[in-house]
């Protein structure tokens, strides 16, 4: 079991996995291998660790039971594993914002601004402008009656290997799809829905990422992604995904 290397200081180290190398006459001996967890303190009290690199995540009420659940949450990640860390560093975090002219804190959630700062930075080129324009009009997908509201419509707008990964991670072929869309406007329905932060990237001459979040009854939070490609009959979709908004 990996021991653990307790360093409670306030700056970022660069990579979860680390080598550590002694020179001996000249030559290099590898004598240890470090996993590397950020950790910081919970809003309501505890610590949350985070290997980055890695996706292990865990959290604890006090600094021993981080400890044990490091140890663990390491083992199980690197179960199967060629290479095993023989060391664990607990790199603590500490969030702390300071009014200019006032020796007092001002209260900041390191959680949020932990989870703030893994955000992308996401633009659209501005020759795209007028794609964005146009392909945002047309989401979220299968909601504007403007665009057809029939099997036949929906066959339209899609293209015939299209499918889609459900907010569950569940796939759905183009069938299951046109199936599930038939039924769904076979009776009225609410639809109540906004959308916001919209973003486009070109993928190749013709094909188009659509990005986007989507709120839906004004509580289920999604990241939406859509593939376009721009075709000699129009706009057709070639995949769509959804992902869940935890905490939101």
């Amino acid at each position: 079991m990996a021991p653990i290397i307790r360093e409670k200081d306030a700056h970022f180290l660069h990579g979860s996995l680390r080598k550590h190398v002694a020179k001996v006459e000249d030559r290099a001996m590898l004598f240890a291998m470090e996993l590397i967890f950020e950790v910081r303190e919970a809003e309501a009290g505890g610590y949350t660790a985070r290997a980055p690199g890695h996706s292990i995540i865990t959290e604890a009420e006090t600094w021993e039971e981080l400890c044990n659940n490091v140890r663990e949450a390491a083992a199980l990640h690197f179960m199967d594993a060629p290479a095993q860390p023989t060391l664990i560093r607990l790199h603590l975090v500490k969030d702390e914002v300071i009014e200019v002219g006032s020796s007092d804190s001002v209260r900041a959630d390191p959680f949020a601004s932990w989870i703030q700062g893994m955000e992308p930075t996401l633009t659209t080129e501005l020759e795209l402008q007028g794609i964005l324009a146009e392909l945002s009009s047309r989401e979220p997908i299968f909601h504007h009656p403007e665009f057809g509201t029939t099997r036949a419509d929906f066959e339209r707008m899609t293209t015939e290997d299209y499918w889609e990964t459900g907010a569950s991670g569940r796939r759905y072929s183009r069938q299951a799809v046109l199936d599930g869309l038939e039924e769904r406007f076979s009776v009225p329905h609410a639809d109540v829905w906004e959308t916001r932060e919209f973003h486009c990237r070109r993928l190749s001459e013709d094909t188009y990422l659509l990005t986007y979040t989507l709120l839906q009854d004004h509580q289920r939070l999604t990241r939406r992604a859509t593939i376009w490609r721009s075709t000699v009959d129009g706009w057709k979709i070639v995949y769509h995904q959804g992902t869940v908004v935890q905490d939101a």
